[in-house]
């Protein structure tokens, strides 16, 4: 039965909406199906569905392309045809959002492939702390402080990009007993793994006290004032304690 037109329209612009975030993908699930999964809850479980009917049109216009794993048959990320389609579908739609929307080329999460991807960065906690001035009419953090905090995303994601793992990544927060490796360290590649050991150094390095909201502010993707309220920190100096943590981390990095 062919796809309308409109139905496919509407499928896409809803799954398109966080298809294109950092280490996002979509897989065939077990019923049939295709699910995307999104790195915001660690890759668990689909955060929509997509019926096969939908999928097979949309791969039949290469608005998706699909990329090989060691792990499984094949998982699928957006192509060039379907953001832009999806942008115009949303230019159509809300001419103001697009116009307000700060897009980005960023670098693909496994350094291993060459591929850029288009972010926004107004979904981004550290691109919004980058954008907005302070008191004295500067960011609130620097160029040096916001690429540190994206390579930590990035180490990240990469770490969470097989979907079998279900590592915890809190146990890198755990005080006083340093990092711990994944539970299912034999079922990840080892470039997940070594973005593993990358992202424990890191956060070590920072320290408790101040890992733990970097943790949640650059990897969970949670903005200054949902950090602060999960800290109990009064509003508005939550920056103050993520700048210091970001400048330790740029350190780490040897940046700046």
């Amino acid at each position: 039965m062919a796809v309308a037109e409109r139905e496919l329209a509407r499928e896409v612009r809803r799954l398109f909406r966080r298809f294109d975030e950092t280490g996002a993908y979509v897989a065939r699930l077990a019923e049939g199906d295709y699910g995307l999964f999104v790195a915001r809850n660690r890759w668990r479980r689909p955060v929509l569905r997509l019926d096969a009917r939908i999928w097979r049109d949309m791969e039949a216009r290469d608005l998706v392309t699909c990329r090989e794993t060691r792990e499984n048959a094949g998982i699928w990320i957006p192509s060039e045809a379907g953001r832009a389609w999806y942008r115009r579908l949303e230019a159509a739609a809300d001419p103001f959002q697009t116009q307000h929307r700060t897009l980005a080329r960023k670098a693909h999460p496994d350094p291993a492939e060459k591929e850029r991807v288009t972010v926004n960065e107004g979904e981004s906690p550290l691109g919004w702390l980058r954008r907005r001035k302070g008191a004295h009419g500067k960011p609130l953090i620097g160029e040096t402080e916001f690429e540190a905090g994206e390579r930590l995303r990035r180490d990240f994601t990469l770490g969470r990009m097989t979907a079998r793992v279900t590592a915890d990544w809190a146990m890198a927060l755990a005080p006083g007993e340093g990092a711990r490796s994944p539970r299912d360290p034999a079922e990840a590649s080892d470039r997940a793994l070594a973005a593993r050991e990358r992202l424990s150094r890191a956060l070590g390095e920072v320290g408790p006290g101040l890992a733990e909201p970097l943790y949640y502010l650059c990897c969970e993707l949670e903005g200054l004032e949902a950090v602060e309220r999960r800290f109990g920190w009064p509003p508005r100096s939550g920056k103050v304690v993520l700048q210091i943590a970001l400048a330790r981390l740029a350190k780490h990095y040897g940046m700046g």
